[in-house]
């Protein structure tokens, strides 16, 4: 949908899924008709969902520790070119070492030198590779995780 000038209005989405593995489903299933309707790139499309998919198994796997009684909002954002997907927890939060070794996140393994592989980390390199910003805060006992990935496609 986009208005008279071309341009896609501003759109916005909230999702509260149990902190599942089984929740994955349902988690892509709101993300493609999220941005079904926005001009976004299947290779964008593509590391969206990779990423997204990452940030919420992390949270089910080490913030959570698999206890599916706890939940993860996910809040969806698009305006002006931009879309924000922010992970709400109450898990534990990322370790600051973690977050900090920026040279690690962005390293980029060598797909057949198993070698080349981090030991730990993989789905947060993951995250780093495929999205344009990461942002990361706790408040109030409340862990905020956004993914930022810009849509334009440069020409």
């Amino acid at each position: 949908m986009r208005d008279h000038q071309g341009e896609v209005p501003a759109q916005l989405s909230h999702i509260t899924l149990p902190a599942s593995l089984s929740s994955l489903r349902a988690l892509h299933e709101k993300l493609v008709q999220f941005i079904e309707p926005l001009p976004i790139d299947s290779d964008i499309g593509y590391a969206i969902d990779l990423a997204l998919n990452e940030a919420f198994i992390n949270v089910v796997k080490h913030g959570v520790n698999y206890d599916a009684s706890q939940n993860i909002v996910i809040e969806m954002r698009y305006d002006n070119n931009q879309l924000v997907l922010m992970l709400q927890d109450q898990g534990k939060p990322i370790p600051s070492e973690l977050l900090n070794n920026k040279s690690a996140l962005s390293h980029h393994p060598e797909l057949l030198t198993p070698d080349s592989w981090p030991e730990s980390g993989m789905g947060l390199m993951m995250m780093f590779n495929s999205v344009a910003e990461i942002n990361y805060e706790v408040k109030v006992g409340v862990n905020y995780l956004s993914l930022i990935i810009n849509t334009e496609i440069q020409a």
